[in-house]
């Protein structure tokens, strides 16, 4: 019997194409190249609106308002069907923004709001997190990823570290649709929970014209980390987060979701590994996956990866809004917790890229700079025996 597949859209708000008002990048008047204005988010107000888990709060999860926050600071929010005005408070970081509606009337089925002399109603979405409480849950954003990498990306997850949930968000895939996605993911053995939520909005870009933090503009990746917690993941056993070419180093006589759920804090920090895109000949030179790349650069340039993390959502500090999980961090965690937080490991694999993001998968060539490094090999050889005792268990 296949994963329950689960259901939900996000219920956004644009600025119209008639109005001039736009969001403007920060330090607008820097030259910036095309493709930076063609991938900037200009026009996004809310990517998403649900209910908060505790059933009086609705969250209004947006790009960071920038040169929009006088309006923002105007905006006027009324319940309906009942007309009740509701208060707002707001929860911003540097690429994302939450905006909290307080005491939002029971029976409450859309939002309608006032934004710089503009009139807007948005559905209020269904908060997701009792449909997931008690799961191990992988999350990723995807576009166009084979279908076979989302299999092998979830079968790892579930033999290797016992996950049952795996949530996506299709960013505007052009090959298959959102149903395709969760039909394959509900086939993999061990999975019991699916998502696939459709958010085909920009990425975002680059910003080659700032020095620090050149992926500020990431908007609705970021974004997607605030969905993931407040509608879906709040009441979760644990979090994974890995990206479809990213799996999650074993851990001896456990798992990373026992490691992030046994620590102090519910949260264990993930150091990267990069894996070259060098394919071992016994896979199909078209649409090799995770196990055909073994090769790791000898030298320091392999653990040049940024960190990513797993966590027990469940823990009291995550319940303020202020705290914002991203790709690599979570923002505004008390220092002292990161500091104290066990590591785990990730490897990062090259040739598991369609360049939908950034081009990483050229084919490099095997020589005496790359080797097999030990532990990815482990990594391959768990994978493999778990494969091979599930198959003992279940025959079919």
């Amino acid at each position: 019997m296949g994963a329950k597949i689960l259901k939900a859209q996000v219920s956004s708000v644009f600025l119209p194409e008639s109005s001039a008002l736009r969001r403007l990048p920060k330090a607008p008047g820097r030259p910036r190249p095309e493709k930076f204005t063609d991938g900037f988010e200009d026009k996004a107000l809310i990517y998403d609106a649900f209910w908060h888990m505790d059933g009086k709060q609705v969250l209004l999860v947006c790009p960071p308002a920038l040169n929009l926050a006088p309006h923002w600071a105007r905006a006027r929010f009324v319940a309906q069907p009942g007309g009740q005005v509701v208060s707002a408070e707001i929860h911003a970081i540097r690429s994302t923004m939450t905006i909290a509606l307080k005491d939002v009337p029971t029976g409450t089925k859309q939002i309608h709001f006032t934004f710089a002399d503009m009139e807007f109603t948005l559905d209020i979405g269904k908060n997701l997190a009792t449909d997931f409480a008690g799961s191990r849950m992988i999350f990723t954003m995807s576009q166009n990823n084979p279908l076979d990498w989302l299999d092998t990306w979830a079968r790892y997850h579930q033999l290797v570290h016992a996950a049952d949930a795996a949530v996506v968000f299709d960013n505007g895939s052009s090959i298959y649709e959102p149903e395709d996605v969760a039909s394959a993911l509900a086939r993999v053995p061990g999975l019991k929970r699916v998502l696939v939520v459709s958010i085909p909005f920009k990425y975002g870009p680059h910003d080659p014209a700032v020095l620090f933090h050149r992926f500020w503009a990431n908007f609705l990746q970021v974004s997607t980390f605030s969905i993931l917690l407040r509608r879906f993941g709040g009441q979760a056993y644990g979090l994974l987060n890995v990206d479809i070419d990213e799996l999650a180093a074993p851990v001896a006589r456990s798992n990373i979701f026992e490691v992030a759920r046994q620590s102090v804090d519910g949260f264990c920090s993930m150091r990267g590994r990069w894996v070259e895109s060098i394919a071992q000949p016994t896979q199909s030179p078209s649409l090799p996956d995770h196990t055909a790349f073994r090769s790791v650069l000898k030298d320091f340039r392999h653990t040049l990866n940024a960190r990513k993390w797993a966590l027990d959502p469940t823990r009291e500090w995550l319940r303020d809004l202020d705290i914002h999980p991203s790709p690599h961090r979570i923002k505004n965690m008390p220092k002292e917790m990161a500091a104290r937080a066990p590591n785990g490991l990730f490897w990062h694999f090259k040739g598991i890229n369609n360049n939908w993001k950034e081009s990483r998968n050229r084919q490099a060539k095997d020589s005496f700079l790359t080797h097999h490094h030990p532990e990815l090999k482990a990594l391959f050889e768990q994978f493999e025996a778990a494969k091979k005792d599930f198959a003992k268990k279940d025959p079919a």
